[in-house]
């Protein structure tokens, strides 16, 4: 995004936020509620041409989940935030994306509760440890930086968003290095061409894409709106409205994959997603043009880093923790990450 977009989407702010403001709560909650269900049919479909891209490339579906579903579902964050940059709301943006990880964790909680036979977090690859920890690790990393009013910049980007994107990449590499042998059973079993399917899967990302662009400046605009009405700082319209809207394309695709039995794809998207949310920093950084982004937020955003990386490390230790049997009673990772989402959720709004 250029100093062309910013200008077009701050005049589009410039229009649309009186027309949303000095009326009570209902016209920007509506409009709100309206562009999350657009985001959310728009998304819904990047779930299935991601799948129609890993099918036509045969790679396993840690991977698929991790890097290909995670980063189609995570569009909605990266237009979101880039324009909440440009439109000189980065508390939207940045509580966008750590509330984003945490709806994401809050997700598989309410799957592994309600899908009881599946064992969710006890019958997936131990591969997507790695991915979680390096998702743990980016989040720190932000949250750190949030904290010190971060680490010093390079022009007006900031050092700690440069060096959590180094990381990611790094980290991925390492990812695809172990679980590059896993295969899908069911990926080459289709009627169609994989040029074919290849070209319909990219299609439909283009056509999604562009849906994206045109809605996504509209949402954090009446986001921006709810937060002026309501009395709600931005910090927490972000982490709480925002954060869990950006989060419907994961919540079909997950609810997708557990109903397919694919539970590699569910948890490789959650945690995957949760990772690349942190690379995104950076092109939120890169937009945002008064200075280094994480030093120009509020600390509040610091709280929601340690909610999200208590939420990883639970479910880190629900994987890691392989018990013969599991009954509702005794899923306690997944109820102290509900617990957790609630939490944060009191402390923000409060």
């Amino acid at each position: 995004m250029g100093a062309a977009a910013g200008s077009r989407n701050r005049l589009m702010k410039d229009v649309i936020l009186p027309m949303l403001t000095g009326n009570g709560l209902v016209p920007p909650l509506i409009a709100f509620l309206l562009l999350g269900a657009v985001v959310f049919v728009i998304a819904s479909r990047l779930a299935q041409d991601a799948d129609r891209i890993a099918d036509a490339t045969g790679l396993g579906r840690v991977w698929i989940g991790t890097l290909l579903l995670a980063g189609s579902t995570s569009l909605p964050e990266l237009l979101t935030d880039v324009n909440a940059a440009l439109l000189d709301v980065p508390d939207i943006g940045v509580g966008d994306l750590l509330g984003s990880t945490m709806a994401n964790l809050l997700i598989l909680a309410v799957l592994d509760l309600a899908f009881p036979k599946r064992r969710i977090l006890e019958n997936v690859a131990v591969d997507h440890v790695l991915v979680a920890t390096l998702a743990l690790v980016l989040t720190a990393m932000a949250g750190i930086a949030v904290t010190v009013g971060g680490w010093g910049s390079i022009g007006h980007v900031g050092i700690e968003t440069l060096t959590i994107a180094v990381t990611y990449l790094l980290g991925m590499r390492v990812v695809y290095r172990s679980s590059a042998v896993i295969v899908p059973h069911a990926q080459l079993a289709l009627g169609e061409d994989r040029h074919t399917l290849l070209r319909r899967g990219l299609t439909g990302l283009a056509v999604a894409a562009a849906g994206l662009l045109l809605t996504t400046p509209l949402l954090v605009i009446s986001a921006d709106a709810v937060a002026i009405e309501s009395g709600l700082s931005n910090t927490a319209v972000g982490t709480l409205l925002v954060g869990f809207t950006t989060s419907f394309p994961e919540l079909a695709a997950t609810i997708a994959a557990v109903r397919m039995g694919a539970l590699d794809l569910a948890v490789g998207n959650i945690f995957g997603s949760s990772a690349f949310n942190m690379f995104l920093l950076l092109a939120m950084d890169i937009a945002y043009q008064p200075g280094p982004l994480l030093a120009s937020v509020a600390g509040t955003h610091g709280i929601s880093a340690q909610f999200a990386i208590l939420a990883l490390a639970l479910g880190i230790l629900g994987i890691l923790s392989r018990a013969a049997r599991r009954t509702m009673a005794v899923r306690v990772e997944s109820v102290a990450i509900l617990a957790a989402y609630a939490s944060l959720a009191w402390l923000l709004v409060h």
